[in-house]
């Protein structure tokens, strides 16, 4: 027989039991609650993630520019000191040449008179933080392209660079046409009235070359030695390191580069193989008898002095073109400091003109100075190969 009471439970804890597994209505407030909360937590870390991206790349933009602009700064806003620094540099080297000059009887022949390192001549000491190079480079020992006979010209453009007769001669004739002041128009050659039916139209500048890419207007030379862009090919490279269009004067033949000698020894009949034999320098001191003085000498008429300075990643770079103007008697002028600058009674700034140059007798005339510019690559000169010295050239 059942229990009756067994019975009762067994009804009555089956139904308790259903409902305590089941939540109240509080419990499922809490959990919407719970499941909301985390959906706005996880909301406001996305935001937060999202402003901090944006935050990094203002501030990483931020950055680029100022560096781009401190960069700008170094380069084109040298401080005074360094500024100053490099052309105190260039006047150490224009003192060491003129002193070393001044030895050998006023004369400049080549670098191993001493004058190619005038740091160490001078003994200056660098400051541990600055990095300092001196080039000084002989411009005389190039063919002086404005200056040149059309005889000499055609010789270089035939036997050196190669050209047929007929290509020569235009060459040299649309040459001469556009340095030379009158408008008439050679054989081969072309004036103002053909360049200005071109589009752009021009006139042809009727004066020396400023530089050696102005002949890139000039027909014909624009066809040899540029290619269809209007960039110089190797051909225009080539004729770069045997004519200068700032030297005016003889060519140093201690500087001159082979392809400069061989077009001199077939202009004036000499063998350019002996001319450095024998010799108890490794440069000439006198011309030979059989080089024709109006083209070739044995001594620097122009030189050119790079001072690079190096503090940090920026490099400032200082070009200066002089004129030697020195000779023994000028020694004693030095001597007294009637020379030096600053040396007139007058107050007035100087400005660097020529006048000025010539009033306080400084040892160099200043053709041209540049920063940031190095002028063209310097070419090695033709009496390296031909006494086959090479390095041993700093050794005399």
């Amino acid at each position: 027989m059942q229990n009756p009471v067994n019975s009762i439970n067994k009804r009555t804890m089956v139904p308790e039991f259903t409902r305590a597994l089941q939540p109240d209505s509080a419990s499922k407030h809490t959990l919407h609650n719970c499941a909301t909360r985390h959906k706005c937590e996880g909301s406001v870390l996305v935001a937060v993630l999202a402003i901090v991206l944006l935050l990094s790349f203002l501030v990483t933009r931020f950055m680029e520019e100022a560096v781009e602009d401190l960069e700008y700064r170094a380069l084109f806003n040298e401080p005074s000191d360094v500024r100053s620094f490099a052309y105190s540099m260039l006047e150490v080297s224009l003192a060491t040449v003129q002193e070393v000059a001044l030895i050998d009887a006023g004369k400049l022949h080549a670098p191993e008179q001493g004058w190619n390192d005038p740091i160490a001549y001078a003994g200056i000491e660098i400051p541990n933080s600055w990095e300092v190079q001196i080039t000084i480079t002989d411009e005389s020992g190039k063919l002086p392209l404005n200056t040149m006979s059309e005889e000499l010209l055609n010789r270089l453009l035939e036997d050196t660079l190669d050209m047929d007769f007929g290509t020569a001669r235009e060459l040299s004739s649309m040459l001469l046409d556009w340095i030379d002041s009158d408008d008439t128009r050679r054989l081969n050659g072309a004036e103002s009235e053909d360049y200005l039916s071109r589009n752009p139209a021009y006139k042809a500048a009727n004066a020396p070359l400023q530089a050696l890419e102005e002949l890139r207007y000039l027909e014909v030379w624009e066809d040899e030695f540029f290619d269809e862009a209007g960039r110089p090919n190797q051909l225009f490279d080539q004729l770069a390191g045997l004519v200068s269009v700032i030297n005016t004067g003889a060519v140093n033949i201690n500087a001159a580069p082979q392809g400069v000698l061989e077009v001199l020894a077939l202009q004036d009949g000499f063998q350019d193989e002996a001319l450095f034999d024998g010799l108890d320098e490794p440069y000439l001191k006198s011309a030979p008898e059989s080089v024709d003085a109006k083209t070739g000498g044995v001594e620097v008429s122009l030189l050119r002095v790079t001072v690079q300075l190096n503090r940090g990643d920026s490099p400032f770079i200082l070009s200066a073109l002089v004129e030697p103007n020195f000779s023994e008697e000028s020694s004693a002028d030095t001597d007294s400091g009637n020379n030096a600058p600053g040396a007139s009674s007058e107050d007035e700034p100087k400005t660097g003109v020529t006048s000025e140059q010539d009033a306080m007798q400084y040892p160099f005339k200043v053709l041209q100075i540049s920063e940031y510019t190095q002028g063209d690559p310097a070419t090695e000169a033709g009496r390296y190969s031909a006494m086959d010295i090479g390095e041993q050239g700093d050794s005399f």
